[in-house]
């Protein structure tokens, strides 16, 4: 066991001085942009090099002595830890302002928060200051680090460098007894929120809400933050909706005010506003193109009234494909490029509203109707075809698409010429296109279907008749 011991603190010396080699070369190294190269080495050496050697230097000596001092501290942990280490680096930056000589400080624990945190007490705490404001040191913002040393030393919060509000007596007050689960942001929201009379529920609602996010136009939010402090309570999710409605209308206009308003009335404004947001992107989203320039087409037949319109973008192919139960809506891009237009036959009901009959495709390049579909991809009535048939007369487009009547006859309509099969060079999206091209010029150039199935049970019957032989 002494053996162990001996070899432990033997160990420990050798870390320890290689350590302090190293931030001696470093500190006294010129400084340079080295950058992090995920070793300790270059952590360290990049917080050196952020320092002046000519300007300041008792920044590069604290930092250096910090660095030291833990490290005679056993600190260990601390030191690994590049996090920390640049929390040092900020604290070197108000060396010169230290309450107490830092060599004169003891470690008094073994978990790396705590030493961290009763270091800088010592350093820069001669009186009581939040705990919240230690996360200064972690952060960027020099201004932050500054309130802690200067209510360490005994300043009064009201008298803190650049603060961004405007505090009363009764916020700094609530300030230095804000939580220490809190940002220094939070913090600042949750004490005004007290100042304006909020009871803790809500001041914490508002202390963690967006207004936190910014100080910016102040004049206009603390007007915002005296509304909601006069709430009993409001629910967060809503608060956060409502308060991202009046950045957007203060934003439009700088006239924009709380006076008058009520919170039953915002919640009726921000919903409709989210609304027409809602609106605005799905407009933005949806892909619109050209009309073909073939008319519609209206009919009244009896007490009924047939209209066939074009589809002219995406959420009208999307609305139709969910009416029908089909995949038109991936039609959007033949659309797009003009290869296709597609249409929607529709029946009007009696209370003004539709029903859509058939969803029809018509091929630019041919002028011709190559598919019209009933809903779940089913062949179209005989009603549908009479309304199909007679647009089609009138805006002078060829048939090409397949129909089954009720009684499973089949129906095939004349083709007035051969139309070349262009959408074999197309990729096929899910709404299923008919195989008409194909299935046209099979037949014109090798004879009927039936033909082709005797040829091969003939040339079947041949070749058995071959093999019996040849045994």
């Amino acid at each position: 066991m002494e053996t162990n011991n001996a070899t432990l603190i033997k160990n420990t010396k050798s870390y320890t001085s290689a350590f302090s080699q190293m931030v001696e070369q470093l500190y006294e190294t010129k400084s340079s942009a080295i950058g992090n190269q995920g070793n300790l080495s270059s952590v360290i050496g990049t917080c050196f090099a952020s320092m002046s050697q000519t300007q300041n230097t008792w920044k590069r000596a604290t930092f250096r002595d910090l660095l030291l001092h833990l490290a005679a501290q056993k600190c260990y942990p601390l030191l690994r830890n590049e996090l920390y280490i640049n929390a040092l680096a900020n604290m070197a930056s108000f060396g010169n302002k230290m309450v107490r000589d830092l060599f004169e400080w003891k470690k008094e624990s073994i978990e790396t928060e705590s030493i961290m945190s009763d270091l800088i007490q010592f350093c820069y705490a001669k009186y009581e200051v939040p705990e919240f404001l230690e996360g200064a040191f972690f952060g960027e913002n020099k201004i932050h680090m500054l309130w802690y040393v200067q209510l360490g030393r005994g300043d009064s919060v009201l008298k803190l460098s650049s603060f961004p509000i405007q505090m009363t007596r009764k916020m700094a007050f609530e300030f230095k007894n804000v939580p220490a689960n809190y940002t220094i942001e939070q913090a600042i929201r949750f004490a005004q929120a007290k100042g304006y009379g909020a009871n803790e529920l809500m001041a914490e609602t508002l202390a963690w809400s967006s207004l936190s996010e910014s100080f910016e136009n102040e004049e206009f939010w603390k007007k915002v933050m005296g509304f909601f402090a006069n709430q009993e309570t409001l629910p967060f999710d809503k608060l956060q909706e409502v308060l991202a409605y009046i950045k957007e209308q203060f934003n439009q206009d700088k006239n924009f005010s709380m006076k008058g308003r009520t919170w039953e009335a915002l919640i009726r404004h921000t919903d409709q506003w989210n609304l027409e947001c809602q609106k605005r992107k799905e407009a933005l989203n949806r892909a619109e193109w050209e009309t073909s320039q073939i008319m519609g087409f209206e009919k009244q037949v009896t007490d009924d009234f047939y209209y066939i319109v074009e589809l002219v973008n995406s959420e009208e192919l999307y609305n139709e494909g969910y009416e029908m139960s089909h995949c038109v809506a991936e039609y959007e891009y033949d659309c797009i490029e003009g290869r296709s237009a597609i249409f929607s036959l529709r029946k009007q009901q009696v209370d003004a509203t539709y029903i859509t009959l058939a969803t029809i495709e018509v091929c630019m390049a041919e002028k011709a109707i190559i598919q019209a579909k009933a809903k779940y991809n089913e062949y179209v009535s005989s009603e549908s075809l009479d309304m199909i048939n007679q647009w089609a007369k009138k805006e002078n487009l060829d048939l090409f698409f397949d129909y089954e009547d009720e009684n499973q006859e089949a129906y095939q309509p004349a083709v007035q010429h051969a139309l070349p099969d262009f959408q074999m060079n197309q990729p096929q999206p899910a709404f299923q296109r008919f195989d008409e091209f194909e299935n046209y010029q099979r037949r014109t150039d090798y004879g009927s279907e039936v033909d082709w199935k005797w040829f091969f049970y003939i040339l079947f019957i041949l070749v058995k008749g071959c093999a019996v032989l040849a045994r």
